[in-house]
């Protein structure tokens, strides 16, 4: 596709096709296939792939990282039901958060003792490999961000169980009526 096959437009100036009607449920429901697409998938890190064509030529591509996927799947979820959330899926919903942003923070600590503790040649070998350690933050060359990573994979799977109860509490699952 090409920059001549859009037309921007003004907001104001904006219509929809006639018969066509936004569905919220639908909406939900596209973002749920979307978060079960995602989970479907063994649970990996992103990687680049480098492989040669038949003249030769290098050719790089990037898989990209399935728990990221998932975890961002089930973000825009989230996000998409905010205004849906009741009482109680907001309770299991922020307790979930919390738990994650405490071991977020645990994981943060357990690197940091580790990084101060580490033998001086080796934090050495470390910074001349790029790798360096900053206060609150978890360096992907360490397993504490990997560990952290299959932890909100987990709180994920379970905030994406918490919507799907909550879709059936709104009864979002009701047949729509059509006409002929």
């Amino acid at each position: 596709m090409g920059d001549e096959d859009f037309e921007i437009k003004e907001p104001d100036e904006y219509s929809h096709k006639s018969g066509e009607s936004f569905s919220h449920s639908q909406l939900i429901m596209m973002a749920m296939k979307k978060c079960i697409d995602a989970g479907c998938k063994e649970m990996r890190a992103g990687y680049y792939n480098e492989k040669r064509d038949k003249f030769g030529n290098n050719m790089i591509t990037y898989n990209p990282d399935t728990r990221k996927e998932l975890i961002e799947s089930v973000e825009t979820l989230l996000m998409v039901m905010a205004d849906d959330i009741d009482t109680e899926a907001e309770k299991i919903i922020k307790t979930l958060q919390e738990e994650i942003q405490s071991k977020y923070i645990n994981y943060c600590k357990r690197e940091e003792e580790d990084w101060k503790t580490a033998p001086q040649p080796l934090t050495s070998q470390w910074q001349k490999q790029g790798i360096f350690f900053r206060k609150g933050m978890l360096n992907e060359k360490f397993p504490y961000a990997v560990e952290f990573i299959m932890e909100k994979v987990t709180a994920s799977r379970k905030i994406f169980a918490e919507l799907k109860k909550l879709t059936q509490r709104k009864d979002y699952y009701r047949e729509e009526m059509y006409t002929a």
